[in-house]
């Protein structure tokens, strides 16, 4: 699903009626429509039900216009209250409203303590609420009466349905600046908008419901749209079923390099994920102290021990003992508990561009590279990273206010810079790739946010790409698939999920797009 940012969905209406020739009035009529067709939903019915319509000057409001005609039409009482100067209108709201004036509809202009008074007891005596006061058109920090004016909307304890965006919300951060309207359902239109998906913005959607209002196709599905949900039918369309002739090898063979003093747990949670999420062949190299510990751990993951320059510590000669191993696998993962000894980091880096195999690089596996970033730029296959914003951070060397400012541009550079994709782990991971597209996950909760998630997201994408079933996507698909383990182990409660629980519903996550 793709979605857009305020300035490409602004293009893309600019296009409808330029290039296609698509009336801006008649867009208007399909989202107006469309509104009323929703806040029926909304209050099971029309007829004697009463709406109050919270609307601006601008396009939103003439949308929320719209939707009052339609409402008036089905027997429905409906009040509508202006924030704004009318004298400002867009030229498409001055329409429908002036349609509403003619039939005498019961509008109200904000301007007085009165005219708030008068709002606050309609809603009181409402069944259902339209936000149409600024869709994608808020710039900074909110003016004194949107502020007032959301306050009201909020505590009115009635169903609120918003057109677009919830008034507050900023279309292409997500951010709220310093309020928003708490919306039921969002009827947004056309495609979604950044800030829908993205934290604290979906906190404020409600239920998302997306409608074209007739945009033609091409222009929602174009490739300069380099964004997108990752939903259950992106990863159906993209992850192939397994075949029935499939056997361990075919299903692929990856080699886990992790692990360290104290750090085991990392080792075997992402060395497990590669099989749960579906690979045939997991093989876990760390140092060779550590082998009783893993064999003690581990049932199905084969464990190779390594030479060691200290107890539990890789360096160097430990090189060339990978190098020929990672020649009988199809994927490398690297970095889960590694350790950040100088020496390690050396052998991460060594090993890394000379191997020729996909490599999926993960925590003390990025640190590494941050003492040499550039050399990310030699590895021979495109690499996927698994940074959580620290991580990140330390790589580009800035700070994590400066990454999290601007992330997504951020997160484009560096994916073209380094060549190799990003998984920027937070609540809302993106997955940047070198072409500039960039996915976004749409499962996961707050109890994931527990030790050793990371690490069985990091097994989970390595055992995808050995599978090959998910082509170039295994990173976004991976992604996926563990914030849908972690909604399953969440069924229990979130607080007190642990990372084991995240890599026993693997499974069962797959399933649910299997049977698709």
């Amino acid at each position: 699903m793709k979605i857009s940012s305020a300035a490409q969905m602004r293009q893309i209406d600019s296009d409808a009626i330029n290039v296609y020739g698509i009336p801006e009035i008649v867009l208007m009529e399909n989202a107006g429509r469309e509104t009323a067709a929703e806040a029926v939903k909304l209050c099971g019915g029309s007829a004697g039900k009463t709406f109050c319509i919270i609307t601006g000057c601008g396009n939103n409001g003439g949308d929320g216009f719209a939707a009052a005609r339609h409402l008036l039409n089905g027997h429905a009482k409906v009040k509508i209250f202006i924030i704004g100067n009318t004298e400002h209108f867009t030229p498409s709201a001055k329409i429908n409203y002036d349609i509403l004036m003619n039939m005498q509809a019961e509008i109200y202009q904000i301007t007085t303590e009165r005219d708030w008074n008068r709002l606050q007891i309609s809603l009181t005596f409402s069944d259902c609420v339209i936000d149409a006061l600024l869709g994608t058109g808020i710039h900074g920090e909110l003016r004194e009466n949107m502020v007032k004016c959301i306050s009201i909307l909020n505590s009115c304890n009635r169903p609120i349905l918003s057109v677009d965006m919830p008034s507050g919300v900023n279309a292409d951060t997500g951010t709220v600046n310093p309020v928003a309207v708490k919306a039921d359902i969002t009827l947004t239109l056309g495609l979604p908008k950044i800030g829908l998906i993205m934290y604290p913005g979906c906190n404020y959607t409600g239920k998302i419901v997306v409608n074209s209002i007739g945009l033609p196709y091409s222009l929602l599905s174009q490739d300069a749209i380099k964004q997108e949900a990752v939903d259950c039918d992106f990863v159906e369309n993209h992850l192939n079923k397994r075949p029935r002739d499939a056997y361990k090898g075919s299903c692929g063979k990856v080699l886990t390099v992790a692990g360290s003093l104290g750090l085991t747990g990392a080792a075997a949670l992402s060395s497990s994920a590669v099989l749960r999420i579906g690979a045939g062949i997991s093989t876990l190299a760390s140092a060779e102290s550590l082998y009783d510990i893993f064999a003690g751990k581990l049932t199905e993951v084969m464990t190779q021990p390594l030479p060691e320059i200290k107890p539990g510590i890789l360096g160097d000669s430990a090189l060339s003992v990978l190098q020929k191993m990672a020649d009988s696998y199809d994927t490398v993962l690297i970095g889960p508990g590694l350790g950040r000894n100088e020496a390690t980091c050396k052998l991460v880096r060594d090993f890394a561009v000379s191997v020729d195999k996909p490599l999926v690089i993960d925590a003390d596996g990025i640190f590494a590279f941050s003492q040499a970033p550039d050399e990310l730029k030699n590895i021979k296959q495109t690499p996927i990273l698994t940074p959580h914003f620290g991580e990140m951070a330390t790589l580009l060397h800035i700070s994590i206010d400066d990454l999290k400012q601007n992330l997504w541009e951020i997160a484009r550079k560096a994916a073209e810079y380094f060549n190799a994709v990003f998984v920027l782990k937070s609540e809302k991971t993106l997955i940047a790739y070198p072409d500039g597209n960039i996915f976004v996950t749409t499962t996961g909760n707050a109890g994931m946010a527990t030790a050793g998630s990371g690490d069985v997201l990091a097994g989970t994408i390595a055992g995808l790409v050995a599978e090959k079933l998910a082509g170039n996507m295994a990173a976004p698909i991976g992604v996926y698939l563990h914030g849908l383990a972690g909604d399953l182990a969440a069924q229990n409660g979130q607080a007190g999920l642990i990372a084991g629980d995240i890599l026993a519903a693997l499974p069962q996550a797959r399933r649910q797009i299997d049977k698709c």
